[in-house]
C-alpha cells in the first residue's frame, strides 16, 4: 500500500447531499464528529472525494488524512458504526480487493474448521487451534523408550519395596539366612527356657 492510501479509510452510506467539495468536507466533519466523538477541522484532512459511478444509492467517500495517527484514531473506533447503515474499510488497491474476495471461501472454511484466521492485506493468516496439554509428535528411538521403560519399571519396583515390611524385614536378616551363630544362641536360650520350667511349676 503507496503512503497515501495508509492514511486513506473508506466511508459508506454517508448521504450524498453535497453540492461542492466545500460542502461534503463539512458534513463528513459533522458525520466524524458525531458517530466518533473525534472533533476534526478542514486542517486535518488533506482530501475528501466520492468514488464511483452516482446512482440511486450515495457512493462511497474517501478521506485522506493529514496523518497516520488521526487515521487509527478512528479506524480503531470502526464498531461504533456496529449497528447503523454505515461501515468503514481501508483504501485498498483493486487487485488486493480482487485477491481478498478471492480468499473469503478459504477464510470461511478455515474458520469452520475452528482456526483463527482473519486476512492481512491480500493474504490469508492462519493460526491452527491445538488442545492444552498435547504433546507434539516427533520422531522416536527404539534404544531410548526402552532405556525409559526400564527406568519406570525400576523405580516402581524400589517405591513397591520402601513400602513392603516383609521385603524390609527379610533385608535385615540378609535375605532370610541365618548365621551358624544365631542359630546356637537360639538352641541355647530354648534350653534355658526348658530347664527353667520345671522349678518354677514346683
Amino acid at each position: 500500500m503507496d503512503e497515501a492510501r495508509q492514511r486513506n479509510i473508506v466511508f459508506f452510506g454517508i448521504d450524498e447531499l453535497e453540492t461542492s467539495y466545500d460542502t461534503l468536507e463539512k458534513n463528513v466533519l459533522k458525520w466524524i464528529e458525531h458517530h466518533f466523538s473525534i472533533k476534526l477541522s478542514h486542517n486535518d484532512l488533506q482530501e475528501v472525494k466520492r468514488i464511483g459511478k452516482k446512482g440511486d444509492r450515495p457512493r462511497p467517500v474517501v478521506v485522506t488524512f493529514l496523518n497516520l495517527g488521526i487515521k487509527i484514531k478512528i479506524f480503531k473506533q470502526r464498531k461504533a458504526l456496529q449497528y447503523t447503515n454505515y461501515y468503514m474499510k481501508e483504501d485498498y488497491p483493486k487487485h488486493v480487493l480482487e485477491k481478498r474476495q478471492q480468499l473469503q471461501e478459504q477464510l470461511r472454511t478455515e474458520r469452520e474448521k475452528g482456526n483463527t484466521a482473519f486476512i492481512k492485506y491480500d493474504k490469508l493468516v492462519i493460526s491452527k487451534q491445538t488442545s492444552k496439554g498435547k504433546l507434539s509428535t516427533s520422531p522416536t528411538n527404539p534404544t531410548v523408550d526402552k532405556l525409559k521403560e526400564r527406568n519406570i519399571q525400576t523405580n516402581k519396583k524400589n517405591k513397591s519395596q520402601q513400602h513392603d515390611p516383609l521385603v524390609r524385614r527379610s533385608n535385615s536378616i540378609s535375605e532370610g539366612v541365618i548365621k551358624p551363630s544365631m542359630l546356637n544362641f537360639l538352641v541355647n536360650k530354648n534350653k534355658e527356657i526348658n530347664q527353667e520350667t520345671p522349678k518354677n511349676k514346683a
